[in-house]
Order: C-alpha cells, then sequence, then structure tokens
C-alpha cells in the first residue's frame, strides 16, 4: 500500500523570486554608477547598465505581479547575459572584486532558472512500506525505524522522528481518510520497530 499527499505549499515563494531581482537591480545600479562616475573608457555602458538596473527595480517594486508571473524567465535570462558580461569584462580587465561579485550573481541566477521552472509543480510527501519520501530536503527519504508517529489531523501532516525530529506540512484537499492512513503509518512504525539501533529506543 502506499500513499500520495499533496502538499499545499509552493516549491518557489514569491518573494524569494522577487528578492532576486532586487539584489540583480542593486547590483546593475551600484556597479553602473561605479562605471560612469569612475571609468573614462565605457561611461556609456556605465551610464546603460544603471538606467537598466533602475528600470528592473522600478518594475520589481511598482509591477511585481507582472514581473513574477508574466515575463519572470525572460528577465532572468536577461539578468543572466548582464551579470556574465559584466563578469567577463571583469575578468578581462582582472578586477577582482567585481569578478567574484558577478561570477557568484550568475550562478545564483542559472539556479533560479532551473528551480523555478519547476514552481507549479505540486510537492507530495509519499510513504510506502519502505519509509516516508519527504519533500526539497537534503534527506528525502525517512525509513520507518526512524519515525516514532505519523499524525494528519485538520489537514497538518505530522511526522515525529525518534531522534526527536518534527516535520510537519499543510496537506492540500485529499481523499485519503485521515485515520486508515495514520493506522497504517502506526502499522508500519510498530513492524519496524525492533529494527532500529539499540540507542534510539
Amino acid at each position: 500500500m502506499n500513499y500520495d499527499l499533496p502538499l499545499a505549499e509552493e516549491k518557489v515563494k514569491p518573494h524569494q523570486v522577487t528578492t532576486l531581482h532586487l539584489v540583480c537591480a542593486l547590483g546593475f545600479i551600484g556597479t553602473g554608477a561605479i562605471i560612469t562616475v569612475y571609468n573614462y573608457t565605457i561611461p556609456m555602458w556605465g551610464g546603460a547598465l544603471l538606467a537598466a538596473g533602475i528600470l528592473l527595480l522600478g518594475v520589481t517594486l511598482f509591477k511585481n505581479k507582472w514581473l513574477t508571473r508574466e515575463v519572470n524567465v525572460p528577465v532572468r535570462v536577461a539578468e543572466l547575459l548582464i551579470a556574465l558580461a559584466i563578469a567577463i569584462y571583469s575578468v578581462s580587465q582582472q578586477w577582482k572584486f567585481p569578478t567574484g561579485m558577478f561570477a557568484m550573481l550568475s550562478i545564483g541566477i542559472l539556479f533560479a532558472l532551473y528551480w523555478e521552472r519547476k514552481s507549479d509543480a505540486v510537492l507530495y510527501v509519499h510513504a510506502d512500506d519502505s519509509g516516508l519520501k519527504l519533500p526539497v530536503l537534503r534527506r528525502r527519504t525517512l525509513p520507518w525505524t526512524e519515525v516514532e508517529e505519523v499524525v494528519l489531523r485538520f489537514g497538518i501532516l505530522t511526522i515525529n522522528c525518534v531522534d526527536n525530529h518534527l516535520f510537519q506540512w499543510t496537506i492540500s484537499d485529499t481523499d485519503i481518510e485521515p485515520g486508515k492512513f495514520e493506522a497504517y503509518c502506526a502499522a508500519q512504525v510498530a513492524a519496524h520497530k525492533s529494527e532500529r539501533r539499540n540507542d534510539d529506543w
């Protein structure tokens, strides 16, 4: 027997998406201002970067829903191209601080592009005879030998572990009966209790 419990929470929170846009905007504004004032060879590029940063900041602050829902991916790609261009130019000029800063920003944007493309995917807690499979955690599989109790009440799933770790999620509407699910989990915990290490009692 197995159960899939859908989680109500989103994989990517809207404020996380907004935060990276703000970081890019502030990075572009600061760098553009410094290039415009102190660099005599490419002041026009500094002005363009400053303008792009101010535009991105304004759109992020005043048109946030449109930015994060409608044009998020194209804007992310534009941010990545700008950050990579600055990082490459900084390497050619042997500017250590801008190189490190924009290399890290580029890596962050690349990760965001990967992570946000599946933001609409529903996350699940899966329960079967081998244990519990948890969503978006470093340790995804939790064997029954490490589980003390599983409770599903009022739309909240609570997993209490032998080592006093506690996991909780809000569950979306589902046809799974809490009583049957809890009974199944209790039976699995009881069946695997003898397999625990001696120091887990």
